[in-house]
């Protein structure tokens, strides 16, 4: 009869302490969850952690778990303004089975504004390509411009360089004549100067 007793009492023990510890789990799972859906992402992942170290198969609380990690990758994401990676998280959360409904429908809803921020995003990005490409071509143009007006100027002092050459050696030539005018009119001036002589010649017998 004692034996019996022993084994109830035993049996009833080993009960009581599974009870406790699955209402522990489900404790730590409902606070993660009340965490997670209050955006404390940090301590969601505590308590959740906490909760597969007491069950790991308690998709539940794993769901939940990826849920918080994935929406702290959001934030930082969004912080960086990296719209394209937060987008790629929002939809992962989208399909995360046996999670918190409430984080998956503001995930629907957040994915819908950081997808337009996005197109405005790749639109300013566009718009700032084409901008640029149309300063390189103006600028472009400008120096092209600069560079005819360079070679115009080197090409007009060449001109001018030439055309004073040739003046120079045009002065240069007319003096020259002039000076060989001058000495032939002294020569023959110093011809016409000379005394004619006054001896006759001899008369023949």
């Amino acid at each position: 009869m004692k034996k019996k007793i022993v084994l109830i009492i035993t049996l009833l023990s080993i009960f009581m302490i599974g009870c406790t510890s699955k209402t522990e789990e489900s404790s730590l799972v409902e606070e993660g969850k009340i965490a997670l859906e209050a955006h404390k992402y940090s301590d969601a992942m505590k308590l959740l952690s906490n909760a597969l170290d007491e069950d790991s198969s308690d998709e539940h609380a794993r769901s939940m778990y990826m849920q918080a990690m994935r929406m702290i990758n959001v934030d930082s994401y969004k912080s960086k303004t990296n719209y394209k990676k937060a987008i790629e998280e929002l939809e992962a959360i989208e399909k995360i089975k046996n999670g918190s409904q409430v984080i998956k429908s503001e995930a629907s809803n957040e994915l819908k504004e950081i997808k337009k921020l996005y197109e405005s995003q790749k639109e300013a990005e566009r718009k700032r390509k084409e901008d640029a490409k149309t300063a390189a071509s103006k600028d472009a143009y400008k120096a092209s411009q600069q560079l005819t007006k360079y070679e115009e100027s080197l090409r007009e002092e060449e001109e001018k360089k030439k055309q004073e050459e040739e003046e120079q050696l045009n002065n240069n030539q007319n003096t020259e004549n002039n000076e060989n005018t001058n000495e032939g009119d002294n020569q023959t001036q110093g011809n016409t100067n000379q005394p004619q002589s006054t001896e006759e010649a001899p008369l023949v017998q």
